[in-house]
C-alpha cells in the first residue's frame, strides 16, 4: 500500500489541506464505533477519502456499505484500487450537496474521515494558499474544514467520526462559524493529539488536532459552554478543560482599536499561544496590527511578553488564549512589569537591574499556570484500550 500521496506537490497539499491519516486512528475509530453499538444498518461514507484509509474499518464491520469520494481524480483512482468493495466518486463534496450525489437513500449514515483544513487567513503557508474551491453558499467558510462540517449536517449524517483542528471547537469564532453543524450534533468522544502525527505538516508549526465522535441530537446540539467544560484527553494521557484556566484576553484588548493613551505603548495583535510564539510583543512603530496599551493594563501585557519568553506550553494549548492565574496575579504584577520592561529598553528606556530572585519568582508563577495534574490511572488515549502503531503503513488523505 502507498503511505503518502506522492503525486501532490507542497502547494497542492497546503491548498487542499491534505494530510495523511495515521492508520492507528482508524483502529481507534473502530473501537469507538463498537462501543456505540454500531451495526450493519449504517452506510459508512468518507466524502474526502483520499487514498481511503478509513475503509480499513471494513475489517471490523464487513457487512456495512462503504461510500467514498475525492475531488482529486488520482486519489479516487488509488482508493478504488485499494478498496474495490467501496463505491468511490470523483466530485466536489461541497457543491450540489445532498444524499443523491452519493446515491444515498434514507438509511442511517455514518460519516468518517479526515476532511481537509485550510484557513486562508492563517499565517502558516499563506504565500501558497491561492486555490479556490467550488462551494455551495450554505456551507461556505474561510476554512475548508468548517465547510465540510456544515456539509455533514446537510447530508443529515447520524454519526460523524472525524479528525479536525481542535480550534474548530475551542475558538469561539470558529465554533460560531460552524454553528450549522454544532447546533445539530452532540460531542460523544474526543482524543487530542499533535499535528506532528501527520507526516506532511511543518515540524515547527505544531498545533492540536482532535479526533471526535459526534452524534445527531434532535433535542439540541453542542453549546460553547459545554465545550468549555468538556474533559478533553490527549494521546499522551493528559487531560484538560478550557474552564480550568483564566485567560489574560478577558482583561485586555487583543486587537487594534481607536483608543489612544499617553504614554503611547504599542503591542502586536494577539491571536493565541501559537501565534504568540511567532509574533512580536511590544513594538516601537505603529502598524496595522498595533494594539494601543492602556497603561492601567500594562502588567497584563508584560505577562504575555514573559509568557512568550519563559512558558513551555504543551502543544494542546496552542490555540488557547494566553492562560494565567487571576487570583494570585496581583502578587506578581510588579515583578512581572519590572522584568518585562527590562527586556525592552527600546520601548521603556533603560531600567534598573533585575534581581535574580525576581526572575525566579516570575518564572515559577508562569510555569505554575501550565501544571495540569494527571488523572489517577490515566491511560494514553481517551476511550481506547491501546493505540500502538499498526504493522501496516498509514494512508494518505489528499482530499478536496
Amino acid at each position: 500500500m502507498i503511505d503518502k500521496a506522492e503525486h501532490l506537490e507542497k502547494n497542492q497539499i497546503v491548498n487542499g489541506g491534505s494530510f495523511y491519516t495515521p492508520a492507528r486512528f482508524v483502529e481507534v475509530a473502530a473501537q469507538w464505533l463498537k462501543e456505540e453499538r454500531f451495526d450493519s444498518s449504517y452506510t459508512v461514507a468518507d466524502t474526502s477519502c483520499g487514498y481511503g484509509a478509513f475503509f480499513r474499518l471494513r475489517s471490523h464491520f464487513p457487512k456495512n456499505r462503504y461510500v467514498g469520494n475525492d475531488v482529486d481524480p488520482v486519489a479516487a483512482r488509488v482508493a478504488r484500487k485499494n478498496y474495490p468493495f467501496a463505491e468511490i466518486f470523483n466530485k466536489s463534496a461541497l457543491s450540489g450537496i445532498g444524499r443523491a450525489m452519493f446515491r444515498l437513500g434514507t438509511e442511517k449514515l455514518c460519516v468518517v474521515g479526515n476532511p481537509p483544513y485550510n484557513d486562508v487567513t492563517s499565517q502558516i503557508g499563506r504565500p501558497i494558499k491561492t486555490a479556490r474551491h467550488k462551494t455551495d453558499e450554505a456551507v461556505r467558510s474561510r476554512d475548508l474544514g468548517i465547510s465540510f462540517l456544515k456539509s455533514y449536517a446537510a447530508l443529515a449524517a447520524d454519526l460523524v467520526l472525524i479528525l479536525h483542528p481542535l480550534s474548530y471547537l475551542i475558538k469561539k469564532a470558529n465554533f460560531t462559524s460552524a454553528k450549522r453543524f454544532f447546533d445539530r450534533y452532540a460531542l460523544r468522544r474526543s482524543l487530542v493529539f499533535s499535528s506532528h502525527e501527520f507526516a506532511d505538516t511543518s515540524r515547527s508549526g505544531e498545533f492540536p488536532i482532535v479526533m471526535a465522535l459526534y452524534a445527531a441530537s434532535p433535542g439540541g446540539g453542542l453549546t460553547y459552554e459545554e465545550v468549555r467544560n468538556h474533559p478533553f484527553r490527549t494521546l499522551e494521557g493528559e487531560s484538560f478543560r478550557l474552564a480550568d484556566f483564566d485567560y489574560v484576553a478577558d482583561h485586555i484588548r487583543k486587537y487594534p482599536c481607536r483608543a489612544r493613551y499617553t504614554p503611547e505603548i504599542l503591542f502586536y495583535t494577539l491571536r493565541d499561544v501559537n501565534a504568540l510564539r511567532r509574533c512580536h510583543t511590544f513594538i516601537t512603530e505603529r502598524c496595522a496590527g498595533a494594539v494601543d496599551v492602556d497603561p492601567a493594563k500594562l502588567a497584563y501585557y508584560c505577562y504575555i511578553d514573559l509568557f512568550k519568553e519563559y512558558a513551555r506550553a504543551p502543544y494542546w494549548m496552542g490555540n488557547f488564549d494566553v492562560p494565567f492565574r487571576r487570583k494570585s496575579f496581583s502578587r506578581y504584577a510588579a515583578d512581572i512589569t519590572a522584568l518585562s520592561k527590562s527586556r525592552h529598553p527600546e520601548v521603556f528606556g533603560a531600567q534598573p537591574p533585575i534581581p535574580p530572585e525576581t526572575e525566579r519568582r516570575v518564572i515559577a508563577y508562569i510555569r505554575s499556570v501550565l501544571k495540569r495534574p494527571k488523572e489517577k490511572n490515566a491511560r494514553p488515549c481517551h476511550g481506547v484500550r491501546s493505540i500502538s502503531a499498526p504493522t501496516s503503513p498509514p494512508k494518505k488523505n489528499p482530499s478536496t
